[in-house]
């Protein structure tokens, strides 16, 4: 039955249409995008650059269920969630104030 399932999800890929090039460069995008905000938390631990990486994790996610999994019964709904949810976490991300360093000196400042 996966393998039926599998050879289907073959059978729907097709790179001739170009929303369909667009829509998975979007994707591959959102990817490595997700993967520099990563890397940047990891080198300031700034709780805005977690939460735009999620972001991005969610436009991956949409261009996943988008091309590969659009005949699950509501794959719409899904992808306007993580539209929503996508731009919800941007916007968090603008709006949460950075925590004071509390490792720094008050002299410093």
């Amino acid at each position: 039955m996966i393998a039926v399932q599998l050879s289907g999800l073959a059978d729907q890929i097709t790179l001739t249409d170009p929303r369909e090039i667009l829509d998975i460069g979007t994707g591959l995008f959102a990817l490595i995008l997700f993967s520099v905000s990563i890397y940047a938390w990891h080198l300031r631990k700034q709780t805005s650059l977690v939460i735009v990486a999620l972001g991005f994790l969610m436009f991956f996610s949409r261009t996943i269920i988008k091309e590969l999994l659009s005949s699950i019964p509501g794959a719409d709904v899904i992808d306007d969630t993580l539209v929503f949810a996508a731009l919800a976490l941007f916007f968090l991300a603008i709006v949460v104030r950075p925590r004071k360093d509390l490792t720094k000196d008050e002299t410093d400042t």
